[in-house]
């Protein structure tokens, strides 16, 4: 069988890599900052010689003589041609230096994330395949922590493909499941989405998850989404499964439940949602995002550091104040609203959605 790649720029494009970057700025500095602008040099990628899927974390800074710095795969799925063949394009592109005030400054990147997957008949290695089997064995006796040290095994396995990553992150989320921690949950599946969207986006011929199996992680992605008030990312999810055609009892469920948290957000002026932030990799800030029902919010008893908060609407963004001493409005006729948070991750917090105007 011939394989069939495809790259995919997950999250920002390259010409966006600087958006991170600004938002850190003091928002008195933002009037007088002018971002890098590339040259030369192509935004790294890989073509179809790279026939082992991979995905990567990467980050880098743009010095003051327009030069390319500290160029870093933060993380990535181990294979050591991508990670090379990406670093050396990396350090291939030239910048106009960003500017402050009219003079030169050095200014970071990134984390820009890079994901290559190929449409290839799904399989595991025998060593992923029989770790993964003796993880399982011990999740169905109740041994949930002999488990997670199985799947720790599994993270750390240089070069595995996305279809053992999807097995990972799904034995990751059923212990989390075990554990009450909805939050990892949550992250865990979200990554397998990510994974089979871009496939379904690129019509692939192979899932990484079948169709039965997806209808019911999405259906569990929309419970965890209203049991923490993200109405409007479960109506997303909900949309997502009835643009799949899944089964009825499927659909009738996520629709009595939509319904009903809808009611319930409607009769309570004041909606909390928990968020935590999580980092892209190892170290890294954390970030966390979720869609708006309400034009009004605000944060509550945050635990931890927020870096900025960004309010990303279709066609218009715009940098919060923070802390603030009065809820956020979102500007009238913006639609199609998020709220985008970074700071350093583990850090706690609730966002509030407001009923009426203050």
């Amino acid at each position: 069988m011939s394989v069939n790649p495809h790259r995919i720029l997950r999250s920002l494009a390259q010409v966006l890599a600087f958006s991170s970057l600004l938002a850190a700025l003091p928002t008195s500095a933002q009037g007088g900052f002018v971002p890098p602008e590339r040259i030369s040099g192509r935004s790294p990628s890989l073509d179809s010689s790279f026939t082992q899927e991979a995905w990567l974390v990467y980050t880098y800074k743009v010095d003051a003589e327009g030069n390319v710095a500290d160029a870093t795969i933060q993380s990535s799925n181990g294979v050591p041609a991508v990670d090379t063949h990406m670093l050396n394009q990396l350090k291939a592109m030239r910048f106009r230096p960003a500017t402050r005030n009219g003079t030169p400054v050095e200014v970071p990147a990134g984390p820009v994330v890079y994901t290559w997957i190929l449409d290839t008949p799904r399989e595991m290695s025998p060593a992923f395949s029989s770790t993964y089997e003796q993880a399982w064995e011990k999740f169905r006796a109740g041994d949930y922590d002999g488990a997670f040290d199985l799947a720790a095994q599994l993270k750390e396995m240089p070069g595995r493909n996305a279809f053992e990553d999807v097995k990972f992150q799904i034995l990751a989320a059923s212990i989390a499941s075990r554990w009450d921690d909805p939050a990892t949950e949550m992250q865990h599946l979200k990554r397998v989405m990510e994974f089979q969207n871009l496939a379904d986006r690129n019509r692939f011929e192979n899932p990484y998850v079948e169709p039965e199996h997806y209808a019911l992680m999405l259906a569990r992605v929309h419970t965890l989404q209203l049991e923490n008030n993200q109405l409007a990312d479960a109506q997303a999810t909900f949309n997502q499964i009835m643009i799949r055609g899944s089964g009825d009892e499927v659909i009738q469920k996520v629709q009595s439940a939509q319904q009903a948290a809808q009611a319930r957000f409607q009769a309570n002026p004041d909606i909390a949602t928990k968020g935590e932030l999580t980092p892209l990799y190892r170290g890294g800030p954390g970030s966390w995002e979720t869609r708006l029902t309400r034009n009004t919010f605000n944060l509550q008893n945050v635990r931890g550091d927020i870096s900025w908060i960004y309010l990303a609407c279709l066609g218009n963004e715009q940098r919060l104040p923070f802390p603030s001493t009065r809820p956020w409005t979102v500007p009238n006729g913006w639609k199609e609203c998020k709220v985008e948070i970074s700071g350093r991750a583990g850090t706690r917090f609730e966002l509030h959605q407001l009923a009426g105007a203050v």
